[in-house]
């Protein structure tokens, strides 16, 4: 039905579409000439459907519930009282990095290829690139990938190019002292303070100067290691919530497509 819809809809960003022209969409009617047997095949297509979309809807607020949970673990473990541990300068114990080396020449991306090549914003990942020089080895060296404007930022483990200079990257000066992760998870416990008029170099400027906590090693690590799992429950795409909902809703269109396909033979108007 949407397909149909959208195929005689108008308009390039909002669709429109004519009361005529709704009302000559056709849809499939399941054997139009047995009413009784037809409404018990919709009845039925109906509930199997609706089973799918109520265990969706239960999975995502499972997710929201449980983002929640970890959004209060997350700034519980990064609390800390005055005096409990020392305060240093975020630019003392992280390095800024420019990302020039690393810059994608090409904008042909291709699913095939295998670098991705990334951004620091919702996007995250923009495509795949094929070329082979100046591939940031995040494998070796893991970066938190940092937005000099929006200050969105991104935990990156896997190698890949970068889109922009706006991007910068950010690495532990001595992680026998401050663990990157550390740093990681204490950025994204801020408020945000963007400006939106305001174009400056956020890192530079304000980042670099603000005062993180910095407990032994020993306790970085565990908050570390806490808050691996909640995330990989949360925000894995490979494993946790979303890629069981992600399965979920690719089940749910398998059989809404088979459910709802009919021989023409067995349709009606």
């Amino acid at each position: 039905m949407r397909t149909k819809i959208a195929r005689t809809a108008n308009g390039v960003t909002r669709f429109n579409i004519s009361k005529a022209r709704f009302k000559k969409i056709k849809i499939p009617i399941p054997c139009p000439d047995t009413p009784g047997r037809s409404l018990a095949i919709q009845t039925e297509i109906v509930r199997i459907l609706d089973t799918f979309t109520t265990h969706t809807a239960e999975l995502t607020a499972e997710l929201t519930a449980r983002e929640k949970q970890y959004k209060y673990y997350r700034d519980q473990l990064l609390t800390f009282e005055d005096g409990q541990v020392e305060w240093k300068a975020l630019g003392e114990v992280a390095e800024y990095q420019q990302p020039t080396k690393y810059l994608v020449k090409s904008k042909k991306y291709n699913n095939e290829f295998n670098t991705p090549v990334l951004t620091a914003g919702k996007t995250f990942i923009l495509g795949y690139t094929d070329e082979t020089d100046g591939i940031y080895n995040a494998q070796e060296k893991p970066v938190i990938i940092f937005d000099d404007f929006t200050t969105a930022n991104k935990w990156v483990d896997f190698d890949f190019k970068a889109k922009s200079s706006a991007m910068k990257m950010i690495t532990s000066k001595d992680k026998s002292d401050v663990l990157l992760k550390y740093v990681f998870y204490w950025l994204n416990t801020l408020p945000s303070e963007l400006i939106y008029s305001d174009h400056k170099r956020q890192w530079i400027s304000n980042y670099s100067k603000k005062k993180i906590p910095v407990p032994s090693l020993a306790e970085q690590t565990r908050i570390v290691d806490i808050l691996d799992k909640f995330d990989a429950l949360t925000n894995s795409i490979t494993e946790g919530l979303p890629r069981e909902i992600k399965l979920r809703q690719q089940q749910y269109e398998y059989y809404r497509d088979l459910l709802l396909s009919f021989p023409k033979s067995e349709t009606t108007v």
